[in-house]
């Protein structure tokens, strides 16, 4: 068996188990603060988060980036990282915390100042941890990034409930976030095994900078148009406007953040080390493609298609509001949990300048068609707004994909072929369901939204084992290079392969 095609999915497995079940506490967490907290409390902190990640960027200029793609790399050039992300982060933090005053005066709101100051420790925090972590994931230590990443959001959830119940209100939020960063950098800190051996060497560094300046300038603009959002709602709207939208945001990015983040996370390695090799790396990218789509459409699909039953049963009717924009983020949602293996196939093969611009489309299109659609529409325009321009401005990055990559836009909906027809399929069945429950059990929320949801999975199973069994030959493919005996996997469903596999 390929030993590098072995360690992907082993990654792939432990990042997962350990990604699901943190995210799983997390989701829980949040139903709990959503009784705890108002709209507002999440506007502010949004708030808060949209200045500190944007400023954040400029923490390590893409220096953990730059280590990932080198193939080989000096100590010297460590340590020049190591001291470059050190002193850009203390200055980073002096200038935000002098700018926080005029900032909370900007946006209205006094207490925004004490909160940025407090949150922008993670500056300096998370610039320790640039080139350990870098390490860290170079060696495809995926088993250990899955422990970490899974205390950390446990040291969150506990610290962020605790303080929300004896009345912190947005605080709760800030130092839940300040004490997991804590804990990571701590963590990886000390489970890295690498230590600088000399401080102050900038020079060395020199080579990292150039590629991460532009890795950097690519972040950036992600950032710019996937936050600008809450600017513009803030200022144009309202803080409890963007506290609806932050939570509809929050709950319909928790299958991308789970799935897609675990296997960039692993893609970004895999594909840094097939960067010579274009169509071995276009097979991986599809393949990662199809694993993505199969695992997070139906959620997406699943949670769209029941939420005006979910909101209430979980959240409570003063989130009533968020049911329509939940809808339609969750139909975005299905284009933003795949494309991001096409920019981040671009960085591994040396070519961060494509992503880079890409994305500075979308820093122009996006932000304007949100400011559109909130002016015209309110936050139904903003929603409305981005399930638009956020997939035409992905033709660009298709079209670059077939001009640079091995790649075939074919080849690549033949990958996705299968989930969209099983999602389309449980759409069907979620929705005669529907109407059966509206008709004989009114006003019945939570036993309609069970109902929904078992014959949501039952159809979307249904349509795998029974109509289209590629995505179910992809999970008996998996589980036997993960190390599962294929004497274990003679039952039902796998059966129905027995004459094809």
């Amino acid at each position: 068996m390929d030993q590098l095609k072995n360690k992907t999915l082993q990654g792939l497995m432990y990042l997962g188990l350990g990604k699901g079940a943190a995210k799983l506490i997390s989701f829980v967490n949040t139903l709990l603060l959503a009784r705890l907290l108002t709209p507002e409390d999440y506007g502010l902190m949004a708030l808060v988060m949209v200045v500190v990640g944007f400023i954040g960027f400029f923490n390590e200029i893409g220096l953990g980036s730059a280590i990932k793609h080198r193939l080989d790399i000096s100590q010297a050039e460590l340590n020049g990282a190591f001291s470059l992300a050190i002193l850009i982060s203390a200055s980073l933090y002096a200038g935000l915390y002098g700018a926080s005053p005029f900032l909370a005066s900007y946006f209205g709101y006094p207490i925004l100042s004490d909160m940025l100051q407090v949150v922008a420790l993670s500056f300096i925090i998370g610039a320790i941890a640039t080139v350990p972590d870098a390490l860290i994931a170079r060696d495809m230590r995926f088993k250990l990034y899955a422990g970490i990443d899974f205390a950390m959001i446990l040291l969150q959830c506990v610290v962020t409930l605790s303080l929300a119940w004896f009345g912190f209100k947005a605080w709760a939020l800030v130092w839940g976030f300040l004490a997991s960063q804590i804990f990571k950098t701590c963590s990886i800190f000390w489970f890295s095994q690498w230590r600088p051996s000399r401080i102050g060497d900038l020079r060395a560094a020199r080579a990292l900078m150039k590629f991460g300046v532009t890795v950097t300038y690519s972040r950036l603009t992600w950032y710019f148009y996937n936050n600008a959002k809450t600017v513009i709602i803030s200022k144009v709207l309202s803080a409890q406007q963007m506290g609806i939208y932050s939570m509809a945001a929050t709950l319909s990015s928790l299958p991308t953040q789970y799935i897609t983040s675990l296997v960039i996370q692993i893609a970004a390695p895999l594909f840094s080390r097939m960067q010579t090799d274009l169509t071995r790396l276009d097979n991986a990218l599809r393949r990662l493609t199809s694993g993505i789509a199969l695992m997070g459409f139906p959620i997406m699909a699943g949670m769209g298609l029941t939420a005006a039953e979910l909101v209430p049963v979980l959240l409570g009717d003063n989130w009533l509001d968020v049911v329509f924009i939940l809808q339609i983020l969750c139909l975005l949602g299905l284009v933003k949990s795949v494309d991001p293996l096409i920019t981040q196939a671009f960085i591994s093969i040396g070519k961060p300048n494509i992503t880079a611009k890409y994305t500075t489309l979308c820093a122009v299109t996006i932000p304007l068609s949100v400011y559109i659609g909130a002016v015209f529409g309110g936050l139904p325009g903003v929603a409305l707004a981005m399930v638009i321009a956020y997939p035409l401005s992905s033709i660009y990055l298709f079209y670059q994909a077939r001009r640079v990559l091995d790649f075939s836009f074919r080849r690549y909906l033949r990958a996705l072929q299968t989930p969209i027809e099983a999602c389309l399929f449980m759409a069907a069945v979620v929705w005669l369901t529907q109407l059966g429950c509206y008709h004989y059990l009114p006003q019945q929320l939570l036993l309609t939204l069970i109902l929904k949801t078992v014959a949501g999975i039952a159809a979307y199973g249904f349509y795998l084992v029974y109509v289209r069994q590629s995505g179910l030959r992809d999970c008996y493919e998996v589980l036997t290079e993960l190390g599962v005996k294929p004497a274990k996997l003679q039952r039902w469903p796998f059966t129905r392969l027995k004459e094809t596999v």
